[in-house]
C-alpha cells in the first residue's frame, strides 16, 4: 500500500497539465487582478507539498522492508522446521499414533454428547417427577378433605340405614367406604356374620327406604318409589311391618310383585292392591 501511494504521487507529479491550470490562472487574474502569487509559484508550491508527501509515505518503506525480509527468513526457518518434524514423526509412526488418538479423542467426544443429553434428559424428567407428586400431593390432600366430607354423609346415611333395618329385622346393618388407593370400595355389613336370604332381603329394602330419606333430608334429587321382588324369602312379620309402618314414615312408593299366599294373613291386602292378576286375569289380557 505504501509503495501503490508513492507511484500515485509520483503521477499525480509528472502528470499535471501545466498549460491548462496556467490559461485557468490567466482567466482568475482577469477577475481577481490582486493575486498576489504567480502561477510558477502555484506549481511550486503544489509539487513541493506532493514531495513532501512522498516522502512521509516512503520514511518508513526501509524499515518495513527489512521486517519483511526478517519475517521471511523466520517463516522460511519454521517451514524447514516442519518438514524437518513431518519426516521424523513420520519415521517414527507417530502420526499413525497422533491420528489414533484424535479418533479416540473424537470418540470420547461422541459419547461425552451422549451423556450430556442422557443427563438432561435425566434432570428434566426429574422434574417432571417433582411436578407429577406435587400434584399428587395437592390430589392427595384434595382426597384426604373429600374423604371426610364422604365419611360424614356416610355416617348420616347410617343413622336412616341402621334404625330401618333394626326396625325391618331386628339387625343394625351399615355401610363402610374404604379408601384403597384413590378408589373407595363400599360394603354394607350387619352384627350377623351371615345372614339369610330374608336378612339380605330385607337389608336391600332397608338401604334403598334409608337412601330415600337420607336424600330428602340433603336436598338430593332422586327417584321416590322402590322396585322389589322375590319378597317371598323375608319373614311374614317382617313384611308386615314393612307395609304397616315402616313404608309409611318414608316419601315413597314402595312397589312389590308377590304371590298372595305368601302375604300375611293380618296384612289389609285390598288396601295396597294396585293390580291383581291371575292365570284367568292376566297382564294385558295375554291369553
Amino acid at each position: 500500500m505504501i509503495i501503490e501511494s508513492k507511484n500515485d504521487l509520483e503521477n499525480d507529479l509528472a502528470n499535471i497539465n501545466t498549460n491548462q491550470i496556467k490559461r485557468l490562472y490567466e482567466k482568475a487574474m482577469l477577475l481577481i487582478p490582486d493575486l498576489q502569487k504567480s502561477f510558477e509559484e502555484t506549481v511550486s508550491f503544489h509539487n513541493q507539498m506532493i514531495k513532501q508527501k512522498v516522502e512521509y509515505v516512503t520514511e518508513e518503506l526501509p524499515t518495513l522492508d527489512n521486517e519483511i525480509r526478517n519475517h521471511k527468513r523466520e517463516l522460511n526457518l519454521l517451514i524447514s522446521s516442519e518438514k524437518e518434524l513431518s519426516l521424523s514423526l513420520s519415521k517414527s509412526g507417530a502420526i499413525e499414533d497422533l491420528q489414533l488418538i484424535i479418533n479416540e479423542l473424537n470418540e470420547y467426544y461422541e459419547k461425552k454428547g451422549n451423556l450430556e443429553e442422557m443427563k438432561r434428559l435425566w434432570e428434566k424428567s426429574n422434574e417432571n417427577l417433582k411436578n407429577i407428586n406435587e400434584r399428587i400431593e395437592i390430589i392427595n390432600t384434595n382426597i384426604i378433605s373429600k374423604d371426610e366430607v364422604i365419611q360424614k354423609r356416610i355416617e348420616e346415611f347410617n343413622e336412616y340405614f341402621s334404625e330401618i333395618s333394626n326396625k325391618l329385622d331386628g339387625v343394625h346393618s351399615y355401610l363402610s367406604a374404604d379408601n384403597d388407593g384413590g378408589i373407595y370400595k363400599f360394603k354394607i355389613s350387619t352384627l350377623e356374620e351371615n345372614p339369610g336370604t330374608g336378612s339380605k332381603k330385607s337389608q336391600m329394602a332397608s338401604f334403598d327406604l334409608a337412601y330415600i330419606k337420607f336424600a330428602d333430608a340433603n336436598n338430593i334429587p332422586c327417584l321416590h318409589f322402590i322396585l322389589q321382588d322375590q319378597i317371598e324369602n323375608v319373614h311374614s312379620n317382617q313384611i308386615t311391618n314393612l307395609l304397616t309402618e315402616i313404608v309409611d314414615d318414608v316419601n315413597c312408593q314402595y312397589v312389590l310383585s308377590v304371590l298372595r299366599d305368601k302375604l300375611p294373613n293380618t296384612i289389609n291386602i285390598s288396601s295396597y292392591e294396585v293390580v291383581s292378576l291371575s292365570q284367568n286375569d292376566k297382564l294385558f289380557k295375554v291369553q
